[in-house]
C-alpha cells in the first residue's frame, strides 16, 4: 500500500477545526483529526453557521485584540483567523492579514503556520509556494505539530528515500504532541509494517489513547490489532488490555459553540494571568516582555509554560 494512500482524511472544516488545527495543543480529545488547510476552514465558516454568536465571546475576543497588541503572537493568530472567516469578528481581510503578520513578527508558531497555509492557497494572502514553504520551515524550527505533520506527509509523497529519516521524525514528533493526524497515521504504518518496523502492541497503544480521548476512528484499528495479535498468539496482557478499552463509551454534552467559547476564554484568561501581554507592567516597556524576562523587579506568575496557546488551552 502507498504510503501517501494511509494518511487520514480531512473529516471536517469550520472555524472551530480552524482553530484546533492551528495546532493549539489540546488535550487530544479535542484535537482536529486532521491538519485541514486553514484557509479552507475560514472559508468554510464563512458561509455557514457562526460559532462565536455569544456576547461573552465576542467580550473575549476583544480582550484578544489587546493581549495581541501588547505582544501576544498566539492571540493575533486566533484574531487572524476570526477576521478571516468572519467568526467572532466582522470579516476583514485587511485585518486579518495584518494580525497574522503581528503574530509571526511576534514568533507565535501558529501564525507561521496560518501565514504558510494561506500562500499556498492564495487565501488573503498572494499565492505563493516559495513564501508557503519558507514560513513552513519557520513553523518547524518552532516545534510546530501540524507543520511537523504537514511537512513529513510531503517528504513522504515525494518517495524520495534520503528524505524517510526526517519524515519519520516529524510524525513522531507530531504524534508525541498528540496531534490525532499524526497519531492514526503513525499508529497505522506500525500497525502494517508500512516504511517502519511492524509492531501491533506500539500502534494498538496509539489507538487506545485516542479511544480514550473520544476519537471513535481508533475503534475499528484497534479491533484489527486485537485480531491480528490473537491470531499471532500475542500478548494477552496487550490483547485484555486493549479489548478493555473497547468497552470505554464516550458522551458528549455540550455544542461546538459552548466549546469553542470555553476555549477563548480560557486562553484569555492564562494569558492575561502570564503577565507578559500587560502594556501597564512595570517591570519591562517593551511589547512582549514582561519583568520576569528583564530581571528588573520579582513578581509572581504562572510558569512561563503557561503563556504559550498549546499548554493554555491543553490545561484547560
Amino acid at each position: 500500500m502507498p504510503l501517501k494512500d494511509l494518511t487520514p482524511s480531512v473529516l471536517t472544516t469550520s472555524f472551530t477545526i480552524a482553530l484546533f488545527t492551528a495546532g493549539l495543543g489540546f488535550p487530544v480529545a479535542s484535537q482536529a483529526y486532521a491538519p485541514v488547510a486553514l484557509s479552507v476552514a475560514a472559508k468554510a465558516s464563512q458561509s455557514s453557521e457562526a460559532v462565536c454568536t455569544t456576547s461573552e465571546c465576542e467580550a473575549e475576543m476583544r480582550r484578544l485584540i489587546r493581549l495581541a497588541r501588547n505582544g501576544s503572537g498566539d492571540a493575533a493568530a486566533i484574531v487572524a483567523m476570526a477576521y478571516a472567516s468572519g467568526d467572532g469578528l466582522k470579516q476583514s481581510d485587511k485585518e486579518a492579514e495584518r494580525y497574522v503578520r503581528i503574530g509571526v513578527r511576534y514568533r507565535s508558531a501558529m501564525a507561521t503556520f496560518m501565514m504558510s497555509d494561506w500562500h499556498r492557497n492564495g487565501f488573503i494572502l498572494e499565492q505563493s509556494s516559495e513564501q508557503a514553504d519558507e514560513y513552513l520551515e519557520q513553523a518547524i524550527a518552532l516545534n510546530h505539530p501540524p507543520a511537523l505533520y504537514q511537512k513529513a506527509t510531503q517528504l513522504f509523497a515525494s518517495d524520495k528515500p534520503e528524505d524517510f529519516d526526517t519524515a519519520i521524525n516529524y510524525l513522531e514528533r507530531a504524534s508525541e504532541a498528540n496531534l490525532v493526524s499524526a497519531m492514526l497515521l503513525l499508529g497505522r504504518m506500525r500497525q502494517l509494517g508500512v516504511g517502519v518496523n511492524q509492531d501491533l502492541e506500539a500502534a494498538g497503544d496509539l489507538y487506545q489513547k485516542l479511544i480514550t480521548a473520544g476519537i471513535d476512528d481508533a475503534r475499528p484499528l484497534l479491533r484489527e490489532v486485537i485480531a491480528d495479535l490473537e491470531a499471532e498468539n500475542g500478548s494477552s496482557e496487550a490483547i485484555e488490555r486493549f479489548a478493555a478499552t473497547q468497552d470505554i463509551e464516550r458522551i458528549t454534552v455540550t455544542g461546538s459553540s459552548f466549546r469553542l467559547n470555553s476555549q477563548i476564554t480560557g486562553i484569555v484568561r492564562r494569558l492575561t494571568a502570564s503577565g507578559r501581554y500587560d502594556s501597564r507592567s512595570i517591570g519591562s516597556r517593551i511589547r512582549g516582555v514582561n519583568c520576569e524576562d528583564t530581571g528588573n523587579c520579582v513578581i509572581n506568575t504562572p510558569s512561563s509554560d503557561a503563556t504559550s496557546i498549546s499548554d493554555v488551552v491543553g490545561n484547560n
